[in-house]
């Protein structure tokens, strides 16, 4: 869809940004006389346990101590600063090639680079965690580059899902996508460009669009993007600059076709946040809508971010030979993706959780698993 059809984000939106809101507060009264359909819900999810609720305190650690240092590295002053008063002159083609090195020795399992689309640029500024920033400020963000990167995460330990061990997986890869970005946009800098990071403590893009702008895979059903090597078992973090670079084109692995017939990922959501129909058309782009209020609302139920969607993707496997040959053969064929697709409940069966790792405590709220009727 042409650029001008597409709308932009107001992060003031996002089902986090929400939950943040407190009532009696000028920004609270604000957002919902402009949403009132929202408010109801939106304070009876305030009232939800927090993420961890149900995890012993031996083990929360696990997911608060990489939060702490990403809240650390996620300020203004870290994401972004002045460039280097001397520029350092590259062609684009040199500093391509010195950006995608870099970021794969900064951890990166996947890089790709787009031009920046306005409409993936929040238009205002919803979750204010450091005191530089306020809420409902306008986003201006004039970089014309963006560099995309992917993470894997651990399959085994997101198989626990929606168990404590997935959860600190979760929390660790993203750490280690915001290390990433911090450094590469300094690195930039270092070299005379102006160059901001986007990660899981600080956006002020939408990570996904630009990742798939950038070649890194295509958005499932799920919601997430879903890529050949890693499926949608990764997280993203983005920097953004000025310093020209060569762009990398979009792909297309056969996942639209795959997800239309699929329907694992909903099949499993315990919440139905995750559409078993077609696709709508949100902000200018057509896609499959995920409801976030009832997703981050199984979230409070079992004390975790779930990521059942996640760990029963048929593209999210080990990395063996039989997923590449798979992952290969589906990106190309539709044939292969529907014997495929019939193969894998045979070979794999019916998603369950995974036992959690004998490190982890075992307490586990009764009936966690259970789908749970909203």
């Amino acid at each position: 869809m042409p650029e001008n059809d597409q709308i932009q984000f107001d992060e003031r939106d996002n089902v986090f940004a929400r939950r943040d809101l407190q009532p009696e507060t000028p920004e609270y009264d604000e957002f919902y006389s402009r949403h009132p359909e929202w408010k109801e819900p939106d304070d009876n999810n305030r009232t939800r346990p927090e993420i961890g609720s149900f995890i012993s305190d031996a083990d929360m650690g696990f997911y608060e101590a990489p939060a702490w240092l990403m809240q650390h590295i996620g300020s203004p002053e870290v994401v972004d600063g002045s460039p280097a008063p001397q520029k350092v002159h590259l062609s684009p083609e040199a500093a391509t090639n010195k950006i995608k090195n870099f970021a794969k020795q900064l951890g990166a399992d996947l890089v790709g680079i787009s031009s920046v689309n306005q409409a993936y640029v929040y238009s205002n500024r919803g979750r204010t965690r450091y005191s530089e920033e306020q809420w409902g400020e306008k986003i201006e963000l004039s970089h014309q580059f963006a560099i995309s990167m992917g993470f894997r995460e651990d399959i085994d330990l997101i198989r626990t899902a929606p168990g404590s061990p997935e959860l600190m997986d979760t929390s660790l890869t993203y750490l280690r996508s915001a290390i990433a970005s911090v450094v590469l946009a300094e690195y930039i800098r270092s070299l005379g460009f102006p160059a901001r990071a986007h990660h899981f403590a600080n956006y002020q893009v939408l990570s996904v669009p630009l990742a798939i702008d950038a070649g890194l895979g295509e958005l499932g059903r799920c919601g997430f993007l879903l890529t050949k090597e890693c499926g949608n078992c990764v997280r993203l973090s983005t920097v953004t600059s000025v310093l020209s670079l060569l762009c990398d084109e979009p792909v297309d692995i056969g996942v639209q076709d795959f997800c239309n017939r699929c329907k694992i990922c909903a099949d499993v959501c315990p919440s139905k946040s995750i559409p078993m129909g077609d696709k709508v058309v949100v902000r200018g782009t057509e896609k499959w809508y995920i409801d976030d209020l009832k997703c981050h609302t199984y979230w409070t139920k079992v004390g975790t971010d779930c990521g059942m969607c996640i760990a029963s993707c048929p593209w999210t496997q080990r990395n063996n030979w039989m997923h590449r040959t798979s992952a290969r053969l589906a990106s190309r064929s539709k044939m292969a993706r529907i014997i495929l697709l019939w193969l894998h409940p045979i070979i794999y069966g019916k998603y369950q959780p995974a036992e959690l790792p004998g490190w982890f405590d075992q307490r586990i709220k009764k009936n966690r698993w259970e789908r749970q009727p909203e």
